[in-house]
């Protein structure tokens, strides 16, 4: 890519950046929605873009998110202290194993759709069943980013975009609207900790008062030494370098071959963060300045990735997808008001909403439904929702993809009734180590739940 090039997508992408975040200061359900300024400005750059209008054009949208989810994924654990293993399983295990058996969930929810289409003498490609996955728990972000590893297995990688995208973001609309359905239900029916929940309903401003503005970053080194955004990137530099190196020696094994870099670069981050630990140099990072360049990453990520979206495509696919999104709410609501209160310790419904947001839509509406359940964080619901990251996004991204050329090789229905064999596991094992006693008739009873 032509570097000038570069500096004109980059002002593109800036520019419907900037038309997003006004449009959304001034509509407040994409407020109350908490729809980020990128995803308001990638459908923008969809219509006026190449594939609708054709008034503006970016080099290669796809090369945007091949390259920066390496820069998010690098930020994802440098300067968030990483606990111990005793503290992750003593807070988090029970947590971690709700994750997992919702990621299981979703992949088998996939996987169904493609048998159950290929009935019907639909034929969909069996990674089609991973994109539900990709965008519910990965994001806009990494549904764009594993798109080209697709065309290796016989996928078009313009498909897998345009779907995992657009499960992605409406994953972020429904995880509000249903979410807030469910608050409203469990604040009803008396099962959240602290009963002073908010009344003040959902806040989150587009620009913020200035009494109410937050520093984006810490002066760790002083201007005449030198800038502290591009240090704090030098540290991220060192995990993205890391990842490369190790994703050079993987692809050495056939079976690791086709693997992109940031699973590796994951595991980089965390292992930077380890020897910052260990050598007592975490001050000289600044988590809030490693989280601006990661955001910072991830809204370019976005837009590029939306603009890139071919509209055809999602209409071709658009009865399985639905399909698949309905199905998906319909396990995620199930899971909340089933599993969470047999399972997750103390505060299930603040933990179990937490989950539902993430599951459903990503981090940011995690927090917006705890926030309305436990306004002031009175309960360990954001504890164990970030400790289970430790235990859960370092396995998980990096197991299902390396499930993709097992899928394609043996089929959907045959990884259908692992994932399945799988979930069963997971359900065992809570049986026999976490499983609660409570009654969700009369809240706060003893009576056996399981009965």
């Amino acid at each position: 890519m032509d570097l000038s090039r570069l500096l004109i997508d980059l002002v593109i992408i800036s520019l419907l950046l900037v038309a997003g975040t006004f449009i959304r200061a001034r509509v407040k359900y994409l407020q109350k929605a908490i729809i980020p300024a990128s995803v308001i400005g990638g459908i923008i750059g969809l219509i006026l873009g190449e594939n609708v209008i054709g008034l503006i054009s970016i080099t290669d949208a796809q090369q945007f998110a091949s390259v920066l989810i390496n820069v998010v994924f690098a930020g994802l654990f440098i300067g968030r202290i990483i606990p111990g293993f005793r503290q992750l399983g003593k807070t988090a295990a029970a947590q971690t194993a709700y994750a997992y058996f919702n990621s299981f969930g979703q992949i088998a929810i996939g996987l169904f759709v493609v048998v159950l289409f290929g009935l019907f003498g639909f034929h969909l490609h069996p990674i089609f069943g991973l994109k539900l996955f990709a965008g519910f728990q990965g994001g806009v972000g990494t549904a764009a980013a594993v798109a080209p590893m697709v065309e290796e297995f016989g996928w078009s990688a313009a498909d897998a975009l345009a779907v995992g995208i657009a499960s992605a973001v409406i994953g972020i609309m429904l995880s509000v609207i249903v979410g807030i359905i469910i608050v409203n239900f469990g604040i009803r029916r008396n099962y959240t900790v602290n009963k002073q929940y908010s009344k003040q309903g959902i806040e989150s401003p587009t620009f913020p008062l200035p009494d109410k503005r937050k520093s984006i970053g810490q002066e760790i080194t002083s201007p005449e030494a030198g800038s502290t955004v591009v240090f704090n990137f030098g540290i991220m530099g060192v995990a993205i370098l890391i990842g490369y190196l190790i994703h050079q020696l993987a692809v050495t094994v056939p079976p690791l071959s086709f693997l992109p870099v940031f699973p590796f670069v994951l595991v980089g981050s965390i292992f930077v963060q380890y020897i910052l630990q260990f050598t007592g140099t975490s001050r000289y990072v600044d988590r809030k300045t490693v989280e601006s360049i990661s955001s910072f990453s991830l809204d370019v990520l976005i837009v590029a990735s939306l603009m890139a979206i071919n509209l055809t495509v999602i209409m071709a696919y658009a009865v399985p997808l639905l399909t698949m999104i309905l199905l998906a709410v319909i396990f995620n609501v199930w899971q909340m008001f089933w599993l969470a209160p047999r399972i997750l310790p103390g505060a299930w419904f603040e933990k179990g909403i937490a989950e539902f947001g993430q599951s459903t839509g990503a981090t940011p509406q995690a927090m917006l439904m705890l926030r309305m359940v436990d306004p002031r964080l009175e309960t360990d619901a954001l504890q164990a929702f970030a400790l289970k990251m430790f235990l859960f996004s370092p396995i998980m991204f990096p197991l299902v993809l390396l499930l993709m050329p097992l899928i394609v090789a043996r089929g959907a229905l045959f990884f259908l009734l692992i994932i399945l064999a799988l979930m069963l596991l997971i359900l065992g094992i809570c049986r026999l180590t976490c499983w609660q006693r409570r009654s969700l008739s009369e809240p706060g009873s003893e009576d056996d739940l399981a009965s």
